[in-house]
């Protein structure tokens, strides 16, 4: 298992985003996205984190850099 930027499609209830999550990773590349059991804050802090990151690519979009 190792910390990796992947595309969410669910997986903690994010899609359309590639974020850092753990992830088990075998020879052809990502195997499983490992879903941790998060309490309510930590639930929070990601939600708040994935929404950091729609607004800097949102921003970059905006200068055409993406």
């Amino acid at each position: 298992m190792i910390p990796c930027s992947v595309l969410l499609e669910g997986e903690y209830g994010e899609s359309d985003i590639c974020i850092g999550v753990p992830v088990i990773l075998g020879k052809n590349g990502i195997e499983k996205i490992v879903e941790l059991d998060l309490n309510a804050d930590e639930k929070a802090k990601f939600k708040a984190s994935a929404e950091s990151v729609r607004g800097n690519v949102s921003a970059l979009k905006d200068l055409k850099l993406v």
